[in-house]
């Protein structure tokens, strides 16, 4: 998979991309993933730190997104209701 693929998987699996904070970011990456893209098999050290260093912030983004909530109401039931561990079936 080439960079700039991967950073679309990654911008397409989550909903940072429709966050506007997070647009500078993500272009960021676009554009630096397109150039190691095109740098090949040798990329600058420079380039790749720089790369990195996006990648992690783009991580930090990720993590930061909300937890998505339950959809529906039963959903939203079985979601405040923890699931209680299974029963051993042999007596106590």
């Amino acid at each position: 998979m080439k960079h700039a693929e991967a950073v679309e998987a990654a911008v397409a699996d989550t909903r940072v991309g429709t966050m506007p904070a997070h647009a500078p970011l993500i272009e960021l990456c676009r554009t630096l993933a397109a150039q190691m893209d095109a740098a090949g098999a040798e990329p600058s050290t420079r380039l790749t730190a720089a790369y990195l260093s996006a990648l992690k912030d783009l991580r930090r983004a990720l993590l930061e997104l909300p937890a998505e909530r339950p959809r529906g109401k039963l959903a939203e039931l079985r979601a405040m209701r923890p699931v209680p561990p299974p029963k051993s079936k042999r007596p106590a």
